[in-house]
């Protein structure tokens, strides 16, 4: 096992310190060869950093055969390094300052960058980092957590936050560079359709101070971006139903990874895995998505 920490530069402004693991070279080169040609991602948001859940969590990943994953809610080094060890990834975490953010892959990391650390109006987590898929191609993929809740005032503070990430992402949407940008987004999309009466109570009680509707700007505003949600670019108006939180009462879907000048075509596959282990193994549900 090689450990790193990362202090060095990325244009003009320092890099925080950042955690990465790397499994090794003959590990990851076999890893690479399995996979050419398509993308496999999941996020997940594992519940306060996953902690006594770390086999259960890398259980339902696993199953995926992912080639990056997405990890919200990463606070425990160990827990982290446990999963990423089982899936024999790379991995780079990302602290904020409630929660930390993870991206692991089985493909080389190139760089990274943790907003979360450079942006103190930032109370979420967000972590930026490069990984470099078997042809060469460097993907940048944005790991986003931003606040909690379901009143349009929550909705406001996201926004904010939302302004930071799109602002950080902005030269490689100039560039038309292909990019992710993944995690918990904690808001509805303008087309999903969301039965109060299937989400936990407290956003019920939100839904009615908000007059009978739950906040959709975030999404809005990512979609006015250019980004694509790849599970919607998949599925109608019924899949719109289906929610990835909480798993107890999967009212809402939070969850999302966004594509940006990637062509609709190349989105494969898209879901929420909602297998019985995932019910117990996080609160969330993990999404998934396949390019190539």
């Amino acid at each position: 096992m090689t450990v790193r920490w990362i202090e060095a530069t990325m244009q003009i402004r320092a890099r925080p310190r950042e955690f990465v693991f790397t499994p090794g070279a003959d590990t990851v080169a076999d890893n690479i060869e399995s996979a050419e040609g398509f993308m496999r991602i999941v996020s997940y948001n594992i519940l306060n950093g996953g902690e006594g859940r770390a086999d259960p969590v890398a259980e339902v990943i696993e199953a995926q055969r992912p080639d990056v994953v997405a990890l919200i809610e990463a606070d425990v080094p160990a827990t982290v390094e446990r999963i990423a060890r089982r899936l024999s990834m790379d991995f780079v975490v990302g602290a904020g300052k409630k929660h930390a953010c993870a991206l692991l892959c089985r493909w080389p990391i190139a760089e990274s960058i943790n907003h979360a650390a450079l942006v103190e109006s930032l109370t979420g987590s967000f972590l930026e980092a490069s990984v470099q898929d078997p042809s060469g191609l460097e993907w940048p993929v944005g790991v986003v957590h931003l606040p909690a809740g379901a009143t349009e005032g929550d909705e406001e503070a996201r926004l904010k936050e939302l302004a930071i990430v799109l602002d950080s992402f902005k030269e490689h949407r100039r560039a038309n560079r292909p990019h992710l940008l993944c995690g918990d987004f904690n808001s509805n999309a303008p087309y999903q359709r969301i039965d109060p009466a299937r989400c936990k109570i407290k956003t019920q009680e939100a839904w009615k101070k908000n007059g009978g509707k739950l906040p959709r700007r975030v999404i809005h505003a990512l979609m006015e971006a250019g980004y694509l949600d790849t599970y919607h670019a998949l599925h109608d108006e019924e899949f719109e139903l289906i929610g990835s939180f909480d798993t107890q009462h999967p009212g809402q879907r939070v969850d999302y990874i966004f594509s940006f000048a990637v062509e609709p075509a190349k989105i494969k596959d898209a879901r929420v895995e909602q297998d019985r282990l995932a019910k117990y193994a996080s609160d969330h549900y993990p999404i998934f998505a396949e390019i190539g």
